[in-house]
């Protein structure tokens, strides 16, 4: 039921019948020296994916990735490079959504649920390569982010009670160093869990109550990975009684992107007993 009801969402969102979307995308490069542009220097655009050429100012199509883009360009006197990220776009919700990580390794190896930026201006320096903008890492991999990421919750129906189905909700979760918050408020229902990415692995703690039953709260223990270079992490876990009882098994998917995930608050859903 819970696949069939994303699904429904995830089509409505993307407004086609393709939620995956497209794989390749145009980039621009251009070169400067100073304030100046340079014109006919030779670039070459690499990720995972394959490796593609271009002489500024120029455009070329690349195969999109979760992986860096690495830009390098060169005349006879001075070149540059730089590392360009890529950052989900809107179908990555529909993938996760639909597929769980099935879907995202869609996304993958495919790369239409990334984008680069449209333009990428490289500057030159005489001599040897200089390089900017990259983010170093644990074990060659990408840091967390720093900021607000989005969030959706989707947990299974009760285990104990038929009258509370499955349902999911948004959560806004806000990342420091690795130190990761998330929390949902409104007229009904507040929950709040913390806790810490660590290499690639992320563990969330946290409760939630109505605001009308403040005494019968509810908790939450989340572990899980991220999936390519930090830009997507999933953790399963359980809504728990404050008797430790598992009522629900919950998906939490964290998303470095500023598309919001496709489904409304539920209001109505979230109490476990």
């Amino acid at each position: 039921m819970f696949k069939i009801l994303v699904f429904s969402l995830a089509v409505l969102l993307s407004g086609c019948a393709s939620i995956t979307g497209s794989s390749t995308q145009p980039i621009s490069v251009q070169t400067k020296q100073g304030s100046s542009n340079v014109l006919g220097v030779s670039c070459t655009l690499t990720n995972d994916a394959g490796k593609w050429f271009v002489k500024t100012p120029g455009s070329v199509t690349v195969k999109k990735s979760t992986g860096d883009l690495t830009v390098e360009c060169a005349n006879n006197d001075a070149s540059g490079r730089d590392h360009v990220g890529s950052t989900a776009n809107v179908n990555v919700w529909g993938n996760l959504l639909v597929g769980g990580l099935v879907g995202y390794a869609v996304d993958r190896y495919s790369g239409a649920g990334f984008d680069y930026p449209k333009l990428v201006t490289i500057e030159l320096d005489r001599g040897t390569l200089t390089s900017k903008g990259t983010v170093a890492g644990t074990g060659g991999k990408k840091q967390i982010v720093n900021g607000r990421w989005n969030a959706l919750m989707a947990c299974d129906a009760n285990r104990f009670r038929n009258d509370r189905p499955a349902y999911q909700t948004k959560f806004i979760a806000e990342v420091n160093g690795d130190q990761v918050t998330l929390h949902r408020k409104n007229a009904v229902v507040e929950e709040v869990l913390s806790g810490t990415v660590a290499g690639d692995g992320m563990e969330l703690n946290g409760m939630g109550y109505r605001l009308q039953q403040s005494n019968l709260p509810w908790q939450f223990k989340f572990s899980g990975n991220f999936t390519g270079n930090a830009k997507i992490y999933t953790a399963k876990g359980d809504m728990l009684t404050n008797a430790s009882r598992s009522v629900r098994s919950c998906t939490i998917i964290m998303v470095d992107t500023e598309v919001e995930a496709p489904v409304k608050d539920d209001d109505g859903e979230g109490r476990p007993n």
